[in-house]
């Protein structure tokens, strides 16, 4: 695994390292089973002492991205993670950027000490790392020509075609979850796009939030983005840390627990336009789809 850091300006009390993960195709994978799990220190108390985390973070808008015209990182999941590190006190912290399948082994190898950005909650990820409790639910998009030529309403219409999604995401198991569909994997959703305009995948799978957030500001004229699709299923995303760090967990649950009573949760939520139905108060998910993936509903 090779890394290269850059490092951008400091901003109030806060530090912000920006930094380029670029990761083997070998270590590539939903769960990074190359990785196993390190002896890392208790990340609260260490942190606390220090003042200080190391944190991962993605490129993906609106959940979070570095904005070089400002110079800090932003997004939703960003400040919900921003806001809870100033609740237990710590002033200063670094971003490592890196690719989505990275993720997962980067937090267990002790690269970072949790994940900036929110993850999709499934059983399979359960068994690898510790999540919080639900910050917010939403769903994934499918992608198709424009016009939909092919008639790609839903999962039902997947069988004999390429459907593409990205490395380390779910949709490795929602679309090899259909028997026939043939998952095309993709490392970024500009290379999805281009795939898909091009006739090489027959549809794609993109986060709904980001899909909405991309078509702005760079147009699709070749792709329809179908957000009401046959299969679809909202899932809780969650922040992410490692398994067995319990004080550390404990730590982040209660800081999210009084954003949601003080409302500063709902309001940055709201703030990059997530519809009211992503806000959610369960403290555990209260069901699984069949592809895994946890939800939060009203019984």
């Amino acid at each position: 695994m090779e890394t290269s850091l850059f490092k951008s300006r400091s901003f109030r009390r806060r530090s912000i390292i920006g930094s380029t993960l670029v990761v083997l195709a070998s270590l590539l994978s939903p769960l990074g089973s190359p990785a196993m799990a390190a002896d890392c220190d208790p990340t609260l108390a260490k942190a606390q002492q220090a003042s200080y985390v190391r944190m991962s973070s993605y490129q993906q808008p609106p959940h979070g991205w570095f904005d070089i015209n400002s110079g800090k990182y932003q997004g939703i999941d960003v400040e919900v993670i921003e806001e809870i590190l100033k609740g237990l006190n710590i002033q200063s912290w670094d971003y490592v950027t890196a690719d989505w399948g990275a993720m997962i082994p980067g937090l267990k190898a002790c690269r970072w000490d949790i994940m900036s950005i929110g993850m999709t909650y499934t059983k399979l990820r359960s068994e690898q790392v510790q999540f919080s409790i639900p910050v917010y639910q939403y769903g994934v998009a499918m992608l198709v020509a424009k016009g939909n030529p092919k008639k790609i309403k839903g999962k039902a219409n997947w069988k004999g075609k390429k459907v593409g999604g990205i490395i380390g995401s779910t949709d490795d198991q929602v679309i090899g979850g259909v028997k026939g569909a043939t998952y095309v994997p993709f490392t970024k959703y500009s290379d999805l796009y281009r795939a898909l305009s091009t006739g090489r995948i027959d549809a794609g799978m993109v986060d709904e939030l980001q899909g909405a957030y991309d078509f702005k500001l760079q147009p699709q004229p070749k792709i329809t983005l179908l957000k009401d699709w046959k299969g679809k299923a909202v899932g809780i995303s969650s922040i992410v840390m490692r398994t067995g760090d319990t004080a550390w967990v404990n730590a982040v649950n209660e800081q999210l627990k009084i954003m949601r009573t003080n409302g500063k949760l709902k309001a940055i939520l709201l703030k990059y336009g997530m519809p009211a139905s992503a806000y959610v108060t369960c403290d555990a998910p209260t069901s699984f789809t069949k592809d895994g993936i946890a939800q939060c509903l009203k019984r």
